[in-house]
């Protein structure tokens, strides 16, 4: 009887430390940032540095956000212009390019033309192995697969660009008939988030709504609300979408800054953190960048953070390996993994 009394008591103090360990094992992994994504939204905007994409009183949805949910504080683009930036996004690196030639393999290439051809794993490759789906979604694409330069032309009424199409330039995607399907309309974004949504959807604007500009549409207050009314309208529909779970996010980022004429405000509010927006020069690439989850509330990171700390969130997230600079790159993924209360 003692011994079976004494083997009972063993085994329940077997029990409760195993309990123990696995709960201090899962608290220390949350802290580690070890959430488990199903699905991440990248929206990208246009050439706005930090003070101007927030606090210029044309974007009040996009500085809602800032306040409620997540915001990086000291989050820059990796160089100039936009094309390796995007780049940089999806591959950890921005392959020696600078400057946004076109993709060697764009349609309406002509005989001599200067452009890019990158040959190397991406986060394409990445998430095909793993299982797990990706999409673009390009405003005013003009078909799904479509490898143009830009349309409807290839000057002032350019509104799709391909400079902003990371995917078109990579070997691997542009000459396989099945990826090239992944390259979608802004249309279609509706459709797959009542349906089968991507894990990885990378969302871009035309140039009359992410910011950029062109001669039809180049007035700086109306490119901030036309841009920040887009992120309002998608970021309204991916939440109201039944794909929109608590291991779900949606990054708002930019590609860039730009440098201004003037100084920077000295009085720009502070984000929800308290950490007050930086001023100067030096800041010439830092970029407003915000994490939206299911759980929100506010929350800032003001570690020096770039386009391949996103990369490597999105791929510790998805439990993918690291790709180029983004191996030894910081995370984000304090502002992703926010429990709910």
């Amino acid at each position: 009887m003692r011994l079976h009394l004494l083997l009972n008591i063993l085994g329940f103090v077997a029990t409760f430390v195993a309990t123990t360990f696995v709960s201090l094992n899962s608290a220390t992994a949350r802290d580690a940032g070890a959430q488990v994504f199903d699905h991440v939204y990248v929206v990208v905007l246009e050439n706005h540095d930090f003070d101007a994409a927030l606090y210029s009183g044309a974007s009040p949805f996009l500085l809602s956000l800032s306040r409620a949910q997540g915001l990086a504080t000291h989050y820059s683009g990796v160089t100039h212009p936009s094309l390796p930036n995007y780049i940089a996004m999806i591959a950890g690196d921005e392959f020696d390019v600078r400057d946004n030639a076109p993709s060697c393999f764009a349609s309406d290439l002509w005989s001599g033309q200067s452009c890019h051809r990158l040959v190397g794993d991406s986060l394409v490759d990445q998430l095909e192995a793993a299982g797990l789906d990706w999409a673009l979604y390009a405003e005013t694409l003009p078909t799904t697969g479509a490898l143009a330069q830009a349309f409807p032309d290839n000057g002032p009424k350019a509104l799709y660009a391909q400079k902003h199409n990371p995917f078109a330039y990579f070997e691997q995607i542009a000459t396989n008939p099945a990826r090239l399907k992944k390259l979608k309309p802004l249309e279609s974004l509706a459709d797959d988030l009542s349906g089968k949504t991507p894990n990885f959807a990378f969302i871009v604007p035309n140039q009359c709504h992410d910011g950029h500009g062109l001669a039809t549409c180049n007035d700086p207050v109306s490119l901030t609300r036309d841009f920040d009314a887009f992120v309002e309208r998608t970021v309204g529909m991916i939440r109201s979408s039944p794909n929109w779970t608590r291991n779900s996010a949606i990054v708002i980022t930019f590609d860039e800054g730009e440098k201004q004429a003037y100084a920077k405000s000295a009085t720009a509010p502070a984000n929800a953190g308290g950490v007050a927006a930086a001023k100067g020069e030096e800041d010439d690439n830092r970029v407003a960048t915000v994490i939206i989850t299911k759980c929100g509330g506010p929350a800032a990171n003001d570690a020096p953070l770039n386009h391949y700390a996103l990369l490597a969130t999105v791929e510790d997230g998805f439990k993918l390996p690291r790709l180029r600079k983004a191996k030894e790159a910081p995370t984000l993924m304090d502002l992703f993994d926010r429990p709910c209360r």
